[in-house]
């Protein structure tokens, strides 16, 4: 038996004046917060381990997802995952039996899922349902199975950010098996595919197919113009033979046509605006702000040592959730410039709204030993920021 407080996770608090207690009733505690929670669910040991249903599993992984706290994220999302693969398997066997016959609408079949029912019973409707219509039984199935639009692009997020695009890419894959008009997961296999496989053609043209469907299907969706910009620059990288082809003609103007601002995630799938929202309102423990300043070590530490696209993966786990971060801008900015990237000039002009992260980044680079590249980039500094010049010039003596 789990302990009580994952029952937490899966029940709604009782507030003052939403249900009449009995008489005599102890007053009702107050429902405790997401960051009271979350110590709780630390102070539980073996809690990765012990068996869970599938909607504890998916309320944790959505918890820890909300939190930035992607490697434990990964590990429920999975669990909960695997959880549904009863009910995954069971709707593939009804879709093929059904054969050409269409999928009734799951109101139609009698099966439309209600706020608190559990993946197990409606599993076992939808065999009922199956035995005597398999087209019922697998639109039954196929309801059961809405939240893994959430929780399988989720886990793709959550294993880009942890450096798995193999992962990630496996788990779009999966989520558009399943519902092929998810958006955010076409979303996020097509930026994946841009900015991991840049160079191969067939992957480009895959992620030219996403970035136009999501466009047709979601025109006007918040993201619609930053996946306009996009598929332009998947079309200019096609056009010329690979992206390492493109950086190399220098600035062009599909580069410009990008939103500075979307540069925040440069190369990563975008979260949802509720998701950044989320992950900014928690409260900031020491613990958190501790992992973030660790990274953004790890990365200069990367840069220092010419390690341009590991620097890049880890201010990627930093910049999207802290954009105000002006040393984490000025550290994505330079790395983008390093590995001339089409997009380094945007995050750089976005970076030059704090010169003084820009400098201060220099001076860690020459104290880790790489003068060279502080040298570079004091005198872009310089080349950028004409304002600013006088206080680097000595420095490039």
């Amino acid at each position: 038996m789990l302990p009580v407080v994952l029952l937490l996770l899966s029940q709604q608090p009782l507030e003052p004046g939403n249900r009449q207690l009995p008489p005599n009733h102890p007053p009702a505690e107050a429902a405790p917060s997401a960051g009271e929670l979350m110590k709780k669910l630390d102070g539980m040991k073996d809690l990765a381990d012990k068996d869970k249903s599938f909607e504890v599993a998916a309320t944790l992984g959505r918890l820890y997802y909300a939190h930035g706290r992607y490697a434990e994220a990964v590990t429920y999302l999975g669990q909960a995952l695997e959880k549904a693969k009863p009910a995954r398997d069971l709707y593939a066997q009804l879709k093929k039996a059904a054969g050409n016959k269409p999928l009734p609408a799951a109101s139609a079949a009698g099966c439309t899922p209600g706020p608190d029912d559990k993946l197990d019973a409606q599993l076992e409707l939808a065999k009922t349902k199956g035995r005597q219509d398999p087209a019922a039984g697998a639109a039954c199935a196929r309801a059961a199975l809405h939240p893994l639009i959430e929780l399988e692009t989720q886990l793709g997020n959550a294993r880009f950010l942890m450096r798995d695009p193999t992962g990630a890419l496996a788990s779009y894959e999966s989520a558009l098996e399943l519902f092929e008009s998810n958006p955010e997961a076409r979303y996020g296999r097509a930026a994946l595919l841009l900015d991991s496989r840049g160079d191969d053609l067939k992957a480009l043209e895959q992620a030219k197919g996403d970035f136009t469907r999501f466009l047709a299907d979601y025109p006007t969706s918040p993201r619609a113009k930053q996946a306009k910009a996009l598929l332009e620059r998947t079309n200019a990288a096609i056009e010329a033979g690979g992206m390492s082809k493109l950086a190399a003609k220098g600035p062009n103007k599909v580069a410009e046509k990008v939103d500075p601002h979307a540069a925040q995630g440069a190369g990563m799938p975008k979260l949802t605006q509720e998701m950044i929202d989320a992950v900014q309102n928690v409260e900031r423990t020491p613990e958190l702000e501790a992992g973030f300043d660790k990274l953004i070590e790890e990365a200069e530490e990367a840069l220092a040592t010419g390690k341009y696209q590991d620097a890049l993966d880890a201010y990627k786990r930093v910049v999207p959730f802290n954009p105000d971060n002006a040393r984490a801008r000025a550290g994505m900015a330079w790395s983008l410039v390093r590995l001339q990237k089409p997009m380094a000039q945007n995050v750089w002009s976005v970076a030059l709204q704090s010169p003084e992260s820009l400098d201060a980044l220099g001076d860690t680079l020459q104290k880790k030993g790489d003068k060279d590249g502080a040298k570079l980039l004091w005198q872009r500094l310089k080349d950028t920021a004409p304002q600013y010049a006088p206080k680097v010039e000595g420095k490039l003596k």
